[in-house]
């Protein structure tokens, strides 16, 4: 096997809270989240040659050591110590950057998956988490997938049972800084803190059941216009409940309805957004 092609699916997360703050300065999370079957293609194929090659479909992704694939290959041979391996990894992008959607995190995760069965490693899943978490806090959940009750810097991955729906996703072209939006927390200094989310989440039957806990702190913060008119199309066609994703700016909105959520997702392009229709998987 000489090439391989993957999905690297986006995520969502259905409850995000900051739980506090560690002395290094990272910020400590309490989030429910759930990969959607919007998704990146990656295709890693041998070179013959030592050495890591990235290209992608968008020009705004650097196709260097600062690109999160790239990053997860040379972790990936250090930790194998396989020094005649070279790599050419070719991204197709279809999630949004800057959306809170863990899209480079996916891209990175796909890699280690896929770089484990091309040059046959036999690491474990676990030995793939711990050497994507040191890179990426959402690279551990993307190599799992699922459903997922994540601590710590959201690299302790509790699985939940998976939840079953439609999704609609929305985004402006207006950006949220991260730094600046954990700056907006730690300056607010306020919790969700809903108690026992994990239970909740955990035993879910339906969209609506979980729909009055899907909350993100970084909603409640956030000040965009485009956030704020994209959440409104959403639950004005249907959606059970719509909130941003991570620390933003993409917006999802679930559905019961396919044809309200298609309703909806004309609008999101009438208004000139990104707009995806995918499932929760």
């Amino acid at each position: 096997m000489d090439s391989l092609t993957l999905s690297a699916n986006a995520k969502i997360n259905l409850y995000l809270d900051v739980a506090g703050r560690r002395a290094d300065g990272y910020h400590l999370l309490e989030t429910v989240m759930h990969t959607v079957s919007l998704c990146d293609r990656v295709t890693l194929t041998k070179t013959g040659k030592s050495g890591i090659e990235i290209s992608c479909s968008d020009p705004l992704i650097p196709c260097n050591e600062k690109n999160i694939a790239y990053k997860c290959a040379s972790a990936f041979f250090e930790k194998t110590g396989i020094c005649d391996g070279g790599v050419s990894i070719n991204i197709i992008k279809n999630i949004p950057s800057e959306a809170g959607m863990g899209g480079g995190s996916a891209d990175g995760a796909a890699a280690l998956t896929g770089l484990n069965r091309l040059f046959f490693a036999d690491l474990s899943e676990n030995d793939l988490i711990s050497i994507g978490a040191r890179i990426g806090a959402d690279i551990p959940f993307c190599i799992k997938g699922g459903c997922g009750y994540c601590t710590g810097i959201g690299e302790i991955i509790e699985p939940l049972p998976k939840i079953s729906g439609t999704v609609l996703i929305g985004k402006g072209n207006t950006g949220i800084s991260t730094p600046e939006a954990f700056g907006k927390i730690d300056s607010a200094g306020f919790r969700i803190g809903t108690e026992g989310i994990k239970d909740i989440f955990g035993n879910v039957r339906s969209l609506g059941d979980i729909a009055p806990y899907c909350r993100n702190i970084f909603d409640d913060i956030a000040c965009l216009d485009e956030v704020s008119h994209i959440k409104k199309i959403m639950t004005d066609n249907g959606a059970v409940c719509s909130l941003m994703t991570g620390s933003g700016s993409a917006v999802f909105g679930l559905y019961e309805s396919e044809t309200s959520a298609e309703k909806a997702y004309e609008l999101l392009k009438q208004y000139g957004y990104f707009s995806a229709l995918c499932s929760l998987v």
